[in-house]
């Protein structure tokens, strides 16, 4: 199970990232703004899904735990070891989306003070995400650009980058569920096994695009899927389960978690607003406040329900 995920994970995240640069081609586009959406929402829509169906049955803590925990954990773990690898030169438009990124958790941090995300707090999320779609199109894309470029595989690229985003998530669960498995029959304690593999399974296709598009040379699809998918967190995932049934906030949640997750984005956004890209130090930064994180999670200091 572990080795067919894993096989799964690498040739799709492979896949993934060469038919998100043909498609931003055909749109006339940056590979960041294709990434930034098509991408993020191809990683991203089955934890929607997975938040949607927890918020219905009444498990509301595993929508909101998983949506902020996979925040913190794509910033500060997946692209600081990206950034370690190669540091990643991004379109200056990446410093004003991460602004953007920045902003919405603010605002999501702001519905929280009250200990409840209402159905009415839900649906300014997804109204603000569908906002946030509308100025990118407007902003970024062309139609007269986008039929002059557009090839005549176009639809099938699309389709491959969908159908490749599923192959990533399907092996991201068989690499996690396989994991799991093995590390209980080493005998290996449940808060390790929660810590390094349940919680940041969640993460691992976002992981394995990052990853791929950083080893390809492809910055803008490794920083704007991460961008993106945190974007999608707050205001699809956290909107769409609230709407379903208000969403009870933990304490630590709001004065921890978040806290933490403000503090590597305002990083990241001052990183790409300065020198358009994540450096090794930046990235050193950001895995050393994930590694404290973790300490404290450890510890039992901070508690995410459902993460």
């Amino acid at each position: 199970m572990f080795i067919v995920g894993l096989l799964l994970l690498i040739k799709g995240s492979d896949i993934f990232v060469e038919a998100a640069t043909r498609v931003a081609k055909n749109f006339g586009v940056s590979e960041f703004v294709i990434a930034l959406v098509l991408a993020s929402i191809a990683t991203t829509l089955p934890e929607v899904t997975v938040s949607a169906v927890s918020s219905y049955q009444g498990n509301t803590d595993v929508a909101l735990g998983n949506a902020i925990g996979s925040a913190l954990a794509n910033i500060a773990l997946i692209l600081a070891i990206s950034a370690l690898i190669m540091p990643l030169k991004v379109d200056k438009i990446a410093g004003e989306n991460s602004l953007i990124m920045l902003i919405v958790t603010l605002y999501v941090w702001f519905l929280m003070r009250d200990g409840v995300i209402s159905r009415f707090d839900g649906l300014s999320l997804v109204l603000m995400y569908a906002a946030f779609l509308y100025y990118l199109y407007r902003k970024h894309v062309r139609l007269e650009d986008v039929s002059a470029g557009r090839s005549g595989d176009f639809k099938k690229d699309v389709l491959v980058l969908l159908l490749s985003g599923v192959m990533v998530i399907a092996g991201a669960k068989l690499v996690v569920k396989g994991a799991v498995t093995i590390a209980i029959a080493l005998g290996v304690p449940e808060v390790v096994i929660g810590v390094t593999l349940v919680s940041i399974g969640t993460s691992l296709p976002e992981f394995a695009n990052s990853l791929m598009a950083t080893l390809k040379k492809v910055p803008n699809v490794s920083v704007g899927n991460i961008v993106g998918a945190n974007i999608l967190d707050m205001l699809m995932v956290i909107g769409v389960a609230s709407i379903i049934r208000p969403l009870p906030v933990h304490e630590s949640i709001f004065s921890v978690v978040m806290p933490f997750t403000l503090v590597v984005m305002a990083l990241l956004t001052f990183s790409l607003f300065k020198n358009h890209q994540v450096s090794r130090k930046t990235a050193v930064v950001l895995l050393a406040i994930y590694v404290y994180f973790l300490w404290l999670w450890i510890e039992g200091k901070v508690y995410i329900p459902g993460g």
